[in-house]
């Protein structure tokens, strides 16, 4: 019996440290007291985790849910284990030994890439019914705008009492922030990977910093770009790609206005080539994190918020990628990853 009894439990230890998936069990206090080999994997060394590290709001309260109803899912949420970190899906079952307390067995499924296959389908969607939007805004918006600019300019050739003069010079710094609006919207509802072309990254990246350096965002910024000259070439719109990298670098410099570090790296991953911008910036909270590519959406007093929406969209329109990761008060990393034609 003790033979048949240990050969079970062999299976069994062989079948929980296959799943991948972490696996954690918790006493009634809600502290952990086992944890399977992938959850080992995930967590930091030394440490005493709780139930209270995975459920934030009402762990007492969730605690209990499982042992009345014998069953707990939550919805996907963003967890840091120490080692690892993203969206996971958790599911809690009570169990019931036939002598002492019960306990709570927890997994904990990586659900991080389907979530960002998701957002990045329902970002698709949005950008093309913009698209649909921009090209019929801007051309009804845009052809009285000249009008409009046109006289206020020959107002402010005009002789006028200062208060006059005042109004007119607000109204025409407005109406040039508008434009810039429209522009962009007629810029964006044309984005096409038209004029496709073999480019190298390290050409590519050596543009787009050389036109940068003259920007004043970039005056106090100090840019260390370490690009390999041997990495595959990209079939790509130079101007495009170049337009994505000033997009992004210049929202870095935005977010270090007292002076910072950026660091532009590349590298082969896969068929893809990855270009990586990390800043050492004020970083993004983690609730404008899901929106940054959304358009029209910005926390700059003076943007436009189709900077990174553009920037998205040509990515894509050569088969890419472009996400986001950052941590308040620690910085932002970009990642752009571009198929090969190797």
């Amino acid at each position: 019996r003790t033979r048949e009894l240990s050969s079970e439990k062999e299976k069994l230890d062989a079948i929980v440290s296959s799943i991948e998936a972490g696996i954690a069990i918790f006493n009634r206090d809600g502290r952990m007291v086992w944890s399977n080999r992938v959850m080992r994997e995930w967590l930091q060394n030394g440490r005493q985790y709780g139930m209270e590290d995975f459920i934030h709001n009402g762990t007492e309260d969730a605690i209990q849910d499982i042992f009345v109803d014998n069953r707990f899912v939550r919805e996907v949420s963003y967890l840091d284990f120490g080692r690892k970190r993203g969206f996971f899906q958790m599911v809690a079952t009570p169990i019931h030994p036939p002598e002492g307390d019960p306990h709570v067995m927890m997994l904990f499924q990586d659900v991080t890439e389907v979530k960002k296959a998701e957002e990045q389908l329902m970002q698709s969607e949005k950008l093309t019914a913009l698209t649909r939007l921009s090209a019929g805004v801007a051309h009804e918006i845009g052809n009285p705008l000249t009008s409009i600019s046109s006289y206020v300019q020959i107002l402010r050739e005009m002789e006028h009492d200062e208060f006059t003069r005042e109004a007119l010079g607000t109204i025409s710094r407005h109406l040039g922030r508008i434009g810039d609006i429209v522009r962009q919207m007629s810029n964006f509802a044309k984005i096409e990977a038209e004029n496709l072309g073999d480019h190298k990254i390290y050409d590519l990246v050596k543009t787009t910093v050389d036109l940068v350096r003259y920007d004043k965002r970039t005056a106090r910024i100090d840019i260390k770009a370490d690009i390999p000259e041997d990495l595959p070439v990209i079939s790509v719109d130079g101007n495009q790609m170049v337009q994505v990298f000033m997009n992004l670098i210049l929202n870095a410099a935005d977010a270090m206005p007292g002076g910072g570090e950026l660091s532009i790296t590349a590298r082969r991953a896969g068929r893809m080539v990855e270009i990586v911008f990390t800043d050492t910036g004020e970083g993004i909270p983690g609730e404008n994190l899901e929106r940054i590519f959304d358009p029209f959406f910005t926390t700059k007093e003076k943007g436009t918020g189709l900077g990174l929406a553009v920037s998205y969209t040509i990515v894509k329109s050569f088969g890419g990628e472009i996400t986001v990761e950052s941590t308040p008060g620690r910085g932002t990393t970009f990642r752009v990853r571009i198929p090969s034609k190797e």
